[in-house]
């Protein structure tokens, strides 16, 4: 990776199924999807290790739903299987009064 490339932070929304519906050009750098590949066709799931699917994602909506906001350390995975650690921020969105999907922000901390 060059000290050009700006990987240090992300951002994605997901609608409540987990469906990923906007991607911007830091997520495409740190996690090597295009926006073409993920945009309505990919869930969120695919950032993270198969055992936080079961565990962290749960936890973090939860969360957010509940707090207005998760904030964490975990690790992430790029499209290539490398992994990092980032510092995940996740926020409801909403309509009105009602949750319609959840924004992350990621920030990459290091990679593994």
């Amino acid at each position: 990776m060059s000290k050009t490339e700006d990987v240090s932070h992300s951002g994605i929304a997901c609608d409540l199924k987990g469906t990923i519906t906007s991607y911007g050009i830091g997520a495409q750098n740190l996690f090597g999807w295009t926006a073409d590949e993920v945009v309505g066709k990919q869930s969120v799931v695919i950032f993270h290790e198969p055992d936080a699917i079961q565990t962290l994602v749960p936890r973090l909506l939860k969360t957010a739903a509940e707090t207005g906001k998760f904030e964490e350390e975990v690790t992430l995975v790029r499209k290539d299987g490398r992994k990092f650690r980032g510092l995940l921020t996740v926020r409801p969105l909403k309509k009105e009064s009602e949750i319609t999907g959840y924004m992350g922000l990621t920030k990459h901390i290091r990679d593994l």
